[in-house]
């Protein structure tokens, strides 16, 4: 199909909306059941094990802390699964 111009553009979908957190809380707390939130902390568990390098600890910490404002208790269980130490700075 022509066009009638050569121009392309980009849609800034996340535009006013800096909140990525809320929605996967919500699914994690409301929406899985026990089973499914035991899976999906199993499943990211076993594969952040994998982590290795000097970066290891900080790129554990920085993914824990998405999943901290997410839901707590899934960055507290994943911190767990690794046994990792992991503690909030306020």
């Amino acid at each position: 199909m022509k066009l009638d111009v050569n121009l392309a553009d980009t849609y800034d979908r996340n535009q006013n909306d800096d909140d990525h957190y809320t929605q996967p809380g919500l699914l994690f707390r409301k929406v899985m059941t026990e089973q499914e939130r035991k899976n999906t902390i199993d499943n990211i568990a076993g594969s952040m094990k994998g982590i290795t390098g000097p970066k290891r600890d900080e790129i554990i910490r920085r993914q824990l802390a998405h999943f901290y404002k997410a839901d707590k208790e899934w960055a507290v269980k994943v911190a767990e699964g690794l046994g990792f130490n992991f503690k909030i700075r306020m």
